[in-house]
């Protein structure tokens, strides 16, 4: 079950994967937003140990290119595992990132069967020119650590991605730094499918916010940076983006077994603007 628990302290790692947002020197049209999804399980293996699942993701996105921007993300699920036994697995993040993408807040708390387990807090800062950064971790412990050159923070690499959609390439490939592993950062490998109407199913009085939207397939892997030649990545999201930024239904695939999780409500939240 460690695994398991493990796994979702890299859940915001989804979260900014998720909640995409232009910063404010781009003319924006991408939507401040809270979004709910179901969660169910898609596939296990036999080694995960698990046989079912199901749960509630929120992802909330707000702020301005002024204040800077909030991901604030919650993901609860009941597992239930061979033997006839469940755990509840409890994820809470919030990041802050700045409105020129240097600089980076990070606070994250995992309950297992409502008892904290693990708790981080760090801030992290980007040098000129991007040529590397540092960062502080105040828990679990206190560490200070350093950045490599060419690394990019959540929301400019999100920013990036929307940027290669628009243009119609297929393939990114960003090295990451969102502080759900320490002071690690990760490869991000971004596939980008073609355009398509993928909101025109959508019926439903609470997503009126993407009825009709068009939008991109989108599948992200993530890497360890000395691992990025393997060929099964540490985890994965796929989704398909609306041109609003909202993500529709997802599949979050953790290696040993797979979350599906759907999109039931979502609410356009007003945009603070810059005086």
């Amino acid at each position: 079950m460690n695994k398991i628990s493990n796994l979702f302290g890299h859940a915001v790692v989804l979260a900014c994967g998720l909640s995409f947002v232009l910063p404010a020197y781009a003319a924006s049209p991408l939507a401040a937003h809270r979004a709910v999804y179901d969660i169910s399980l898609k596939s296990a293996e036999d080694r995960s140990g698990i046989s079912g699942a199901n749960g509630r993701m929120v992802i909330e996105f707000s702020g301005s290119g002024c204040e800077g921007w909030t991901v604030n993300f919650r993901m609860m699920n009941q597992f239930f595992l061979t033997g006839g036994k469940s755990r509840v697995l409890d994820s809470r993040s919030s990041m802050w990132e700045s409105g020129k993408s240097d600089q980076l807040r990070y606070v994250q708390r995992q309950f297992v069967d409502s008892k904290l387990q693990e708790e981080k807090e760090l801030r992290a800062k980007l040098a000129a020119g991007r040529s590397g950064g540092s960062g502080a971790i105040t828990k679990p412990k206190e560490e200070i650590f350093s950045l490599p050159e060419g690394v990019t923070f959540p929301v400019d690499h999100q920013l990036k991605i929307v940027k290669a959609a628009e243009a119609g390439q297929s393939r990114d490939e960003t090295l990451l730094y969102d502080g759900s592993d320490g002071s690690n950062p990760a490869v991000a490998i971004t596939f980008i499918g073609s355009k398509r109407d993928a909101g025109k199913d959508q019926t439903d009085a609470k997503m009126k916010d993407v009825n009709g939207l068009s939008g991109w397939p989108v599948s992200i892997s993530y890497y360890k940076p000395d691992k990025q030649d393997q060929e099964t990545p540490e985890y994965q999201v796929s989704m398909v983006l609306y041109e609003n930024g909202v993500s529709g239904d997802m599949s979050l695939n953790y290696g040993d077994f797979v979350l599906n999780a759907k999109l039931i409500n979502i609410k356009l939240l007003e945009v603070n603007s810059c005086d």
